[in-house]
């Protein structure tokens, strides 16, 4: 009885020695949001797979956003729970957050179900504490990557989605935009109001808080329909609307290409008629501050309002834009570079016309064949949106 009570706890000690390594090799649960749309989210899949190989005790709870209504709903409540930016991919493990996918994420992978088993390893997805669970999680950021996609084209050969330049689609989606019978009359109207007072400064200022105003709401309504979409996040029966509206849009500037004339049909001749009245009496108001903020408000009101007319191009970029995975910064960078082509053709036209003296206008045969390409671009990326969304995912 004695030799058994000696040897007893060395066995029982030993025992327990030699199995904390497999007490140690716990099941990890990760959470994977993730969208049929981004092949960014394929490429992450990749790497939990490669994860999955070397460890199968871990357990991956798979949620598309794109197409599973029960998925965009555990997204929706995750990132708002988590204080996560809601953009797909991401990847949850107990405290450990990764967003974004990057060249070496298995090793990151790793490191994260490393700190799970090494303490404590809550599940906020499933199961949310009573703490905010924002203040307890640890984000990671992945950089943007380029992807190597490709697809074919009959005559042209094979094209990849990683060669292709988000900044020249917005430059050329911005300058078929910023050549709109609907924004620009105005401005010929109020030049030319301009152009018979002789206070040259009066007529910079007066000009250059119109271009500033439009600028301005133009910037904001962007910026707005991007937020939007953003948070939607990337559905797919969003993407589709867009395409569809890609579509309608250009076969209207299609339609008004082939017109004989270049007008607007949003404003009414009488409306008009009101609107270039009290343009004129700014124009001629003697308190030169009182006629800035007087243009200022005419400005974004007549844009608020002519908005109707060009809402197409505008709404399919933000679209466009927001399936790339890009940093706030270059979001809104990207909306500044598209405001610059926008006015591009304003600006010209005051400054020609503050310079010589002389009234000008866009040629109208020129007008004619921008908005004949717009429209056939219009109509392209309509259809990609809703056959090959992933040829539009640049980052």
């Amino acid at each position: 009885m004695g030799q058994r009570a000696i040897w007893l706890p060395i066995v029982l000690g030993f025992f327990a020695l030699f199995s904390m390594p497999a007490l140690a090799a716990t099941v990890v649960k990760a959470h994977f949001f993730w969208s049929a749309e981004r092949p960014h989210c394929r490429d992450m899949a990749a790497s939990l797979d490669g994860v999955i190989a070397a460890d199968p005790d871990i357990v991956i709870e798979r949620h598309e956003v794109s197409h599973d209504p029960a998925g965009a709903r555990e997204f929706a409540r995750t990132v708002e729970r988590l204080n996560l930016p809601p953009v797909v991919l991401i990847v949850v493990i107990g405290k450990e957050v990764m967003v974004g996918h990057e060249p070496g994420a298995e090793a990151r992978l790793r490191d994260m179900i490393g700190i799970c088993r090494a303490g404590p390893c809550p599940d906020f997805v499933a199961e949310p504490s009573g703490k905010p669970a924002s203040q307890q999680v640890k984000q990671s950021q992945a950089s943007p990557v380029a992807y190597t996609r490709s697809f074919h084209l009959p005559g042209i050969g094979e094209v990849k989605t990683s060669d292709l330049s988000l900044p020249v689609l917005t430059i050329t989606m911005a300058a078929i935009d910023g050549f709109n019978p609907c924004a620009m009359w105005v401005l010929v109207f109020l030049v030319g109001l301009l152009l018979g007072i002789s206070d040259r400064r009066r007529m910079w200022l007066l000009a250059g808080t119109f271009l500033l105003a439009t600028a301005g709401v133009y910037f904001l309504f962007l910026a707005a329909w991007l937020n939007v979409l953003l948070i939607l996040g990337a559905l797919a029966w969003l993407r589709v609307v867009i395409g569809v509206l890609a579509i309608g849009a250009g076969g209207h500037y299609v339609r008004e290409a082939l017109r004989r004339e270049q007008v607007c049909e949003v404003t009414q001749p009488g409306r008009r008629r009101k609107i270039l009245d009290r343009l004129r009496a700014l124009v001629l108001e003697p308190n030169l501050v009182v006629s800035m903020l007087g243009v200022a408000l005419l400005a974004i009101a007549v844009n608020l309002v002519e908005l109707i007319c060009s809402a197409g191009i505008p709404a399919v970029y933000t679209g466009i834009l927001a399936q790339s995975d890009l940093s706030a910064a270059s979001y809104y960078g990207y909306l500044g570079l598209y405001i610059l082509v926008f006015l591009a053709d304003d600006a010209a036209l005051v400054v020609i016309a503050m310079t010589t003296l002389k009234m000008v206008s866009a040629d109208s045969g020129y007008s004619r064949w921008v908005r004949l390409v717009g429209g056939l671009v219009m109509l392209a990326l309509g259809a990609i949106l809703i056959a090959k969304p992933q040829w539009l995912a640049f980052a």
